[in-house]
């Protein structure tokens, strides 16, 4: 296993390209597992096959590539992911999540995203969510998808058995 911790922040697009194909030959020639843990979500397009999203230390969601970028479930994952430009599009102002990053060393109760979360409720405030299988292989740690009250405009509930 080789664990890559931003191996490409604060590097130009030439050296960035150059470190990602030196992690994917070791792949290759190894036959090994990388773990990347980064903020570009360039990188993960680029490189994951599985990516876990994690929020203040805590993975609110996990699956595969295309099912997390295609259909994210998590209301950070569909904000972060709405924060990264898109080439293909011409936009005035990239948007971002509101709200501050909350204090690691005395955590908010429940869910840590609950403070910047447009669809929080109160069991957000108080209970950590479990995680539940929304589809095969696509995991999510959010009060959203289960039989609970939601704040109207949320996400629709996915049942989950």
């Amino acid at each position: 296993v080789l664990i890559a911790d931003e191996p490409t922040t604060a590097l130009d697009v030439t050296v960035q390209a150059q470190i990602l194909e030196l992690l994917k030959k070791l792949k290759r020639e190894y036959d090994s597992t990388v773990i990347l843990i980064t903020h570009n979500m360039g990188v993960v397009a680029e490189m994951a096959d599985r990516v876990a999203v994690m929020y203040a230390g805590k993975i609110v969601e996990l699956g595969d590539i295309f099912s997390i970028f295609e259909n994210p479930y998590h209301p950070y994952t569909k904000a972060l992911l709405k924060a990264v430009p898109d080439p293909l599009k011409r936009i005035e102002r990239l948007e971002s999540i509101p709200g501050t990053v909350p204090n690691l060393i005395n955590p908010p109760k429940g869910c840590r995203f609950h403070p910047r979360c447009p669809y929080a409720t109160e069991i957000c405030k108080t209970k950590e969510p479990p995680v539940v299988e929304v589809k095969e292989g696509h995991y999510v740690a959010c009060w959203l998808y289960g039989k609970l009250e939601r704040k109207e405009g949320s996400p629709k509930p996915v049942e989950v058995q």
